[in-house]
């Protein structure tokens, strides 16, 4: 696949393409590349050089515990797994990952890496070949994955390149914690990959089954100077002679053997393979250059910076004096005043640690965001700062390539900024820039770099405590806005500060969205916990606590962490209980909110017995508390109701489910109606789910006029809010189309059926008007809706997708469109096979029987639909609520005593339906409004209601006078016979005169 973009051609061969609008990708898949070749004078140049897993400088050392479980892994017998391997950074886990592929690779195996795409510049024109063909195999790499947000995570696990059939295909992604693990690996299992855990211990002091063992004899019956068996210390020793050979210094002599740690490698900092290289290779180099070595590990990262720097003055240096030797001719554009000077190369350095790579483009826009006190933005400057630190990968035109390790270009930034006590010269202009690079004034929109940059801040604030108090804090305190704004990855990194003030925590927790994200959720989650951890350990209030609780149990649900939200929603709920029991009217409404989250974890663990039972509480507890139908407590009630009417689905009591979703829809429609404009989500939701319902119950014509109105009312709402609801207004499309194909086609096969039976055309055979325009149309908007989903979001949204192509498929061929719909189906049938069980809703068999209520029930669902159409369109659905409110009959089911026979209530409703008809077309419904009154009339009269039924026969009389005058061959029985039950309704109550005159006025007009 290729894609094109302003005249750039990228593209891969055997897997999907993934890119946003704009044409940027997603992420980027290359094949797996081996280590890259480098001189040997140029690595001993710069410290960094030395130390990056991209040259593997050092071989690859210990670990042997991990990579055998890796390699297990591997071989285990499922298709599809994935293993989240987490650690610190320095933790060794990027040249675990790289020997890991190196020997999949000699093993047969297909192995791709991962780049998140998002501000990287795009690869070359040309293609990556990813075809699997012949491989063992296919391993896929994906570092800082913690770093990626999960749609962005959840697109590339949906690329067709992991669902090969039979091919086994493993996902290793690396990541500084755990924290964002949860929810990627319940995103994996909807996949049904095999997922894992694999956290990357710090590395041994000394090896437990052999302690006794502290020398290393180097020949001769020499030790070593770093003698010891434990891991550091052979880690230690395979790097400090690997650096060694690079400086020339032979190992066989003996020489490298005599340089030992400078010093004890038994701290906690040295459980970081980072930490051990650094020590060896200060080891080295102070060995060579006669100096003494640091003697702490933060020491390490003050000696090799200044060797960073040194070399920038070196080069600085030899450029001045190469261009003092030329003659003025030679020099005019290659001056020395050209060239970057030093504390200008710093500033550029600390810019592209927090930038990282980026565009040209990109790249002057952050120097000249520093001002006039910063580096010059220029060609050259950028161009100098690449000779020292060029593109990682070197056929990409990136500018700003950080200094490596990351953990270095921590400290780095740390050092720069004033505050700390290290020998290492702090920079004046290091706030200043720091705040340029990360601006977040009010309005001010955030830096391309901003999730990087507050990452790495984070990360150093983690190990530097003036770089938490001085900056961090004070900065989250100013914009807590921003911790939101960089993303999922750096909140994680900010929520994970141990020492961060907690109030700095919560005024950032303040900004999180009250509704799910799928990037925010899983940090937010994290930073919920801590908070929730600080503030029960500060209060002993029953209420407080079970408040925590409660808010905890929904942040953890929204990072799928569903165990612990359980967990933390039941000890919600139970201490809600206990205050209830207290203070029923204080905490009442706080237990039915608690219930209601439970039912809903309930329904996710699949105990829907529990979650029918939690959720029947709540509707009874928001029902009996109820003082007012429109208030905050009334949109709670609808909210438990349509909730519960889900329940009961899952629980196969269908017919309850109906009901309760039919009494939400009707509370919504009261909550909208006093509220304009508040409640129409609710509404528009409850409507979609209510003709679902309908059409399960084979009220066809009702579930159309219910998703028809319910597609009208979420395309408005789409329209402003699209990532609220346009998932809902595809299905309400796709429903609609479905609903619409399978009744016109039924009605066009039962009316040639009863032509071929000799029958003549009647009416009531005859299709929907136009049903095929309206159904086809109908789809296609809800594939092209789902389509655009699903890429943003596949493993999620992919089922939608794949629902809505079945469903396209069976419209097509209703339509008589039978190439189209094979289309569609193959789609489908491609899509469900790679879903698997994600496919599979949450369906429960029918589980209860209601007998002869079933009709009864069905129409007071209806009636409480249409009362809800005609307000809205009357004209419309004015004809069908006035006939079901004349058919009505009073029942139990109903809620109405049912000592008599008609319905008056009914009766009188649809008599000013259609009174509002006759308003609208008096020539169309003005002979239905005449029958409704002499309905209503003659209904009062047998019901006893006599006061009242005679100005009822009054109007009917009035209403059919006129009906008459133009139509007296139609009209002018009814008439007679209204006319007469008024005289007679007039005399038995009393009214004799009245019916006399009526009478003789009456004769007098027939003849």
């Amino acid at each position: 696949m290729v894609r094109a973009e302003g005249g750039f051609a990228y593209g891969v061969i055997g897997a999907d393409l993934h890119v946003f609008g704009d044409g940027q990708p997603v992420y980027v898949l290359e094949n797996w590349r081996g280590v890259p070749p480098a001189d040997d004078a140029w690595l001993r140049e710069l410290p960094s050089r030395m130390l990056s897993a991209r040259h593997e400088i050092v071989p690859f050392t210990g670990r042997a515990a991990d990579l055998a479980a890796l390699h297990a892994w591997r071989l285990m017998d499922r298709r599809l797994a994935a293993r989240w391997l987490y650690g610190p950074g320095g933790q060794g886990k990027t040249r675990l990952a790289a020997r890991f592929a190196r020997e999949s690779l000699a093993d047969g195996w297909k192995v791709v890496s991962a780049v998140h795409g998002p501000g990287s510049v795009l690869p070359p024109p040309g293609s990556q070949d990813l075809n699997t063909a012949g491989a063992a195999g296919l391993l896929l790499v994906v570092d800082y994955a913690d770093q990626w947000p999960l749609p962005h995570l959840t697109w590339l696990f949906s690329n067709a390149l992991l669902h090969r059939p039979g091919l086994p295909t493993r996902l290793l992604l690396l990541g500084r914690s755990a924290d964002a693990w949860p929810a990627v690996r319940a995103t994996l299992a909807d996949l049904q990959a095999a997922t894992a855990g694999h956290p990357l211990a710090p590395l041994a002091a000394e090896d437990r089954d052999d302690p006794g063992r502290t020398e290393h004899d180097v020949g001769g019956g020499r030790p070593d100077a770093a003698a010891g068996s434990g891991e550091r210390a052979r880690m230690f020793r395979a790097a400090r002679d690997s650096f060694a050979v690079r400086h020339d210094l032979p190992t066989a002599s003996g020489i490298a053997a005599g340089i030992a740690p400078p010093m004890p490698l038994d701290g906690p900092d040295f459980g970081l393979t980072l930490t051990v290289h650094m020590a060896a290779l200060v080891a080295v180099d102070s060995h060579l250059a006669g100096r003494r070595p640091p003697r702490d590990a933060a020491g390490l990262s003050v000696y090799l910076l200044d060797r960073e720097q040194r070399q920038w003055a070196r080069r600085w240096s030899r450029r001045a004096a190469g261009s003092a030797s030329r003659s003025a001719p030679d020099t005019a554009s290659n001056t020395a005043s050209d060239a970057t000077p030093p504390d200008a190369t710093n500033q550029t350095v600390f810019t592209a640690a927090l930038t990282g790579p980026v565009s040209p483009d990109l790249g002057f826009a952050a120097l000249a965001s520093l001002g006039a006190g910063g580096p010059r933005p220029s060609e050259r400057t950028l161009a100098d700062h690449a000779a020292h630190y060029p593109p990682a990968d070197p056929v990409r035109p990136t500018v700003l390539e950080p200094l490596t390790p990351d953990r270095l270009a921590e400290d780095f930034v740390a050092l720069t900024l004033p505050g700390h006590s290290a020998d290492y010269p702090a920079r004046d202009w290091a706030p200043s820039a720091l705040h340029a690079l990360l601006p977040h004034a009010p309005g001010a929109p955030t830096a391309p770099w901003t999730p990087r940059a507050l990452t790495l801040v984070a990360a150093a604030a983690d190990r530097w405590p003036h770089v938490r108090t001085g900056y961090l804090d004070p900065l989250l305190r100013e914009a807590p806005w921003l911790a939101v704004a960089a993303g999922g990855g750096a909140l994680g990194a900010v929520a994970a500060l141990a020492d961060l003030d907690v109030e700095v925590l919560a005024a950032v927790a303040a900004h999180l969205p009250n509704r799910d994200d799928a990037d925010l959720d899983p940090a937010g989650a994290v930073l919920a916990d801590r908070l929730a951890e600080h503030r029960l350990a500060a209060t002993d209030d029953p209420a407080e606590r079970a408040a925590i609780h409660l808010d905890l149990g929904w942040s953890l649900a929204g990072a799928g962490r569903y165990a612990e939200s359980l967990a933390a929603t039941e000890r919600a709920a139970a201490g809600y209980e206990a205050l209830a029991r207290a203070d029923p009217d204080r905490y009442e409404p706080d237990l039915a909110l608690a219930l209601n989250n439970l039912s809903v974890r309930y329904d996710r663990a699949r105990r829907t017995d529990e979650a029918v039972a939690a959720m029947e509480r709540a509707v009874e507890i928001r029902r009996r508390r109820l003082t007012d139908p429109v208030d905050r407590h009334a949109a709670e009630l609808a909210l438990c109701l349509s909730n519960y009417g889900d329940l009961l689905k899952h629980a196969g009591r269908w017919l309850e489910s109906l009901q309760a979703g039919s009494e939400a829809l009707a509370r919504y429609r009261r909550l909208a109606e006093a509220h304009p404009g508040r409640y129409r989500g609710d509404l528009a939701t409850a409507l979609f789910n209510h003709g679902a319902d309908l059409a399960a119950a084979l009220r066809e014509d009702a579930a159309v006029d219910a998703t028809r109105q319910a597609v009208t009312e979420l395309r408005r709402l789409a329209a402003d809010h699209p990532a609220a609801y346009e998932g809902t207004l595809a299905s309400g499309l796709a429903n609609l189309a479905s609903m619409l194909s399978g009744q016109g086609q039924r009605a066009e096969q039962l009316l040639t059926h009863h032509l071929r039976s000799g029958g003549a055309p009647d009416p009531q055979f005859l299709a929907p008007p136009r049903w095929r325009e309206e159904a086809l149309a109908a789809i296609e908007q809800a594939v092209e809706i789902n389509r655009r989903r699903a890429r943003a979001n596949p493993v999620a949204l992919e089922v939608d997708l794949a629902d809505a192509l079945r469903t396209s498929a069976a419209v097509r061929r209703a339509c008589g469109m039978e190439s189209a719909a094979l289309t569609d189906e193959r789609e489908a049938a491609a899509l469900f096979d790679r879903l698997g069980a994600a496919a599979e809703p949450h369906r429960a068999e029918r589980r209860e029987t209601y007998g002869s209520q079933v009709p009864d029930v069905l129409d007071e669902v209806q009636l409480t639909l249409y009362r809800y159409l005609a307000a809205v369109d009357v004209a419309t659905h004015g004809p069908r609520l006035a006939l079901l409110l004349d058919l009505h009959r009073p029942t139990a089911a109903a809620g109405r005593p049912t000592g008599g026979f008609h319905d008056l209530a009914a009766l009188r409703e649809a008599a000013e339906t259609c009174a509002r008809l006759a308003a609208l077309d008096p020539v169309a419904h003005e002979p239905d409004y005449a029958y409704a009154l002499t309905r209503l009339a003659d209904a009062l009269w047998w019901e006893g209601e006599r006061a009242e039924s005679v100005p009822a026969t009054e109007r009917a009389a009035e209403v059919t006078a006129r009906l008459t005058a133009v139509d007296p061959g139609e009209f002018g029985p009814r008439l007679a016979m209204v006319r007469e039950n008024l005289v007679r309704r007039l005399t038995a109550t009393g009214r004799r005169r009245e019916a006399r005159a009526l009478r003789r006025g009456f004769r007098r007009a027939r003849t």
